[in-house]
């Protein structure tokens, strides 16, 4: 695998949102004579956001407490497919969760980590021509009296000392450098099939909504390119590589 740039981080006290502010830092390098390159192995972080973002434009809630809020510039792949950078982002993760603590995660395709049923990490990719901008946020001691009631049973938190928390973050940067670096073929298929390994969806019955149209399906594999492969009743199956997956509880005739 290639040799992951030197990393260069940028700390903030609170910014509007970490991919916001790479995504500004990106701009201005492509003002001045396109020197964009410079900032690739970046990582902006900041202790709080005041409009954090998830996928599909919603809210990612950012108060603080010892959480990670974190965008790493990248640079484009050759292949680029956001549900891989995704997907080999919730690798890296994971790693270092499992490394720091004694929690089993899981992914709720294509963006979500979950431990104890509770979403703990959210992550967004956006790409241009010049540059990927991953953006990774980790509840990390969250007070829970912060939440709004409607994220109170969904959203989750890792528990971690000041040195766990700075060893989860040394190791988080070094994941993603190297999951996100392109490798062989053989090293990639190695990285997905970490991710299906932690997958939460495989072989269970999902609800996907597109737009106002909601279908049920049983998720059956996860493509290289990070697509979900679901199979209808009729038979049929597709690759989703948008909208929004949940569970189908027992009962639930929805």
């Amino acid at each position: 695998m290639r040799q992951p740039p030197l990393v260069r981080i940028i700390e903030y006290d609170e910014l509007d949102s970490t991919n916001n502010e790479a995504k500004r830092m990106i701009r201005d390098s492509v003002s001045q004579k396109n020197k964009t390159a410079a900032l690739y192995g970046t990582v902006v972080t900041a202790r709080r956001q005041s409009a954090g973002r998830g996928r599909r434009g919603k809210g990612f809630l950012s108060p603080g407490g010892g959480s990670v809020y974190a965008s790493f510039i990248l640079k484009p792949p050759k292949n680029p497919a956001e549900q891989r950078i995704t997907a080999l982002a919730a690798v890296a993760v994971c790693e270092a969760i499992e490394s720091v603590t004694p929690c089993i995660p899981v992914i709720k395709w294509v963006n979500d980590i979950l431990v104890d049923g509770k979403k703990v990490c959210g992550i967004l990719a956006e790409s241009d021509p010049y540059a990927v901008v991953l953006g990774i946020g980790v509840n990390i001691n969250l007070d829970r009296t912060d939440l709004p009631d409607e994220l109170k049973d969904v959203a989750g938190t890792l528990l971690m000392d000041r040195e766990e928390r700075a060893s989860f973050f040394r190791i988080l940067t070094e994941a993603v450098f190297r999951c996100l670096s392109e490798g062989s073929a053989k090293e990639t298929a190695l990285l997905m099939a970490a991710y299906r390994k932690r997958s939460l969806l495989l072989g269970r019955t999902v609800v996907f909504t597109s737009g106002e149209e909601k279908r049920v399906a049983t998720a059956t594999g996860i493509a290289d390119d990070g697509a979900l492969i679901v199979q209808y009743e009729s038979g049929a199956t597709e690759e989703l590589r948008s909208g929004e997956i949940s569970l189908r509880l027992a009962g639930d005739g929805s």
